[in-house]
């Protein structure tokens, strides 16, 4: 196991949540944007497909995905380090 000094470890916390709250940001911009889950979202593209003229949709659930992935790397990362 590696040793950390403390003030070295909260900085890093530190930094680790200020990231987790961006990816957060993130998540609750899609939220509102589509006013659902992202497996919501997801289950709907499956459904019904990308409209051919317009990507958003797609691009946005693999942004939402990405952002969902990271909160939960991050929170594990944090606990750790507590």
């Amino acid at each position: 196991m590696i040793s950390i000094r403390q003030e070295v470890r909260e900085e890093i916390v530190k930094r680790l949540l200020n990231e987790l709250e961006y990816y957060e940001a993130v998540i609750a911009k899609f939220e509102k944007k589509y006013k659902c889950s992202l497996d919501e979202l997801e289950k709907k593209i499956e459904r019904e497909g990308v409209p051919i003229d317009n990507h958003e949709i797609w691009e946005d659930s693999i942004e939402w995905r990405n952002a969902v992935e990271e909160v939960e790397k991050l929170k594990k990362l944090i606990e750790e380090l507590k």
